[in-house]
């Protein structure tokens, strides 16, 4: 969570007892849910897995695709070209990495896709293991399905051409189906990878690939920056203390249910907190 126990019990300057701590616990679980609830984006990075089903008339087009107007060149014999490609507005922003993107129909069980971005990487590591090659590389950016090039690997057959990327962690890619032997790594080269697949936006991914009906599974992160976005927290603990003073004691009984003449603190967030916050609320426009 954002906001926790031990930063309330500083806000407040009290002591809880075990009862109030479990129950703080709870109301900035809950605060911390209406508030992205209002602004209909999560305020911390998390990641997300989702599904989107394709239009019916949805026919990938590559990256390559343009337009032509021919009021601009009456000598020109009149040109049909498709339509933009389509975006997946993906339901949580913004959208900070993709980890992949799926294509599933009735051919294929799952097929990762590759971003249409090239990226280079000084590979300084690899180790084969069974069919796969692990390599090493510190911020290579390659994602699942992107086709790599490398070169200048000792020994040699490390070097690859065209090869798809399995499998990836923040720091490492991996090659499956090498069969040939290959000897202890000795000294690294580069890695050049590419693809045509798709475009990551702040919102969504631009699709290149598919037919109607595929369905596109999207592993990413999304969210706000919480942490740095002080007037979050503040937010949520001045509401968390209204919910924490408004509380009944640990001794309530019947009688203590029965209607007050004072009025109860206010909970929740006030009409003026909201509106503090409004510039960070996510607007779809259509």
């Amino acid at each position: 969570m954002l906001v926790t126990v031990n930063d309330l019990i500083t806000y407040m300057d009290i002591t809880f007892s075990l009862r109030q701590h479990d129950a703080a616990e709870l109301v900035l679980a809950g605060l911390q849910s209406e508030l992205e609830s209002y602004l209909r984006r999560p305020i911390e990075v998390e990641t997300f897995t989702e599904q989107h089903i394709m239009p019916y008339d949805h026919v990938g087009m590559p990256t390559a695709s343009f337009f032509y107007n021919t009021s601009l060149d009456t000598t020109m014999n009149p040109l049909t070209y498709t339509q933009p490609s389509p975006t997946i507005y993906l339901r949580n922003s913004p959208v900070g990495k993709v980890h992949y993107v799926k294509i599933i129909n009735s051919s294929t069980p799952g097929d990762f896709m590759a971003e249409s971005i090239d990226r280079r990487a000084t590979v300084t590591g690899a180790a084969k293991a069974g069919t796969t090659v692990t390599y090493t590389a510190a911020s290579h950016g390659f994602t699942k399905g992107q086709h790599v090039t490398i070169t200048g690997m000792n020994p040699t057959g490390y070097n690859l051409v065209n090869k798809e990327i399995t499998a990836v962690t923040s720091t490492t890619f991996a090659i499956s189906g090498i069969t040939d032997s290959i000897g202890a790594f000795v000294s690294g080269g580069t890695a050049d990878a590419f693809g045509y697949d798709y475009n990551v936006r702040r919102y969504g991914v631009d699709v290149y690939r598919g037919f109607a009906n595929d369905i596109f599974e999207i592993s990413y992160d999304a969210g706000l920056d919480g942490d740095n976005i002080p007037v979050f927290k503040l937010m949520i603990l001045r509401a968390a203390t209204r919910e924490m003073q408004n509380m009944h004691d640990d001794v309530v009984g019947i009688k203590d249910l029965e209607p007050r003449n004072v009025a109860p603190i206010e909970t929740g967030f006030t009409e003026r907190e909201l509106m503090m916050l409004k510039k960070y609320k996510r607007v779809r426009v259509s």
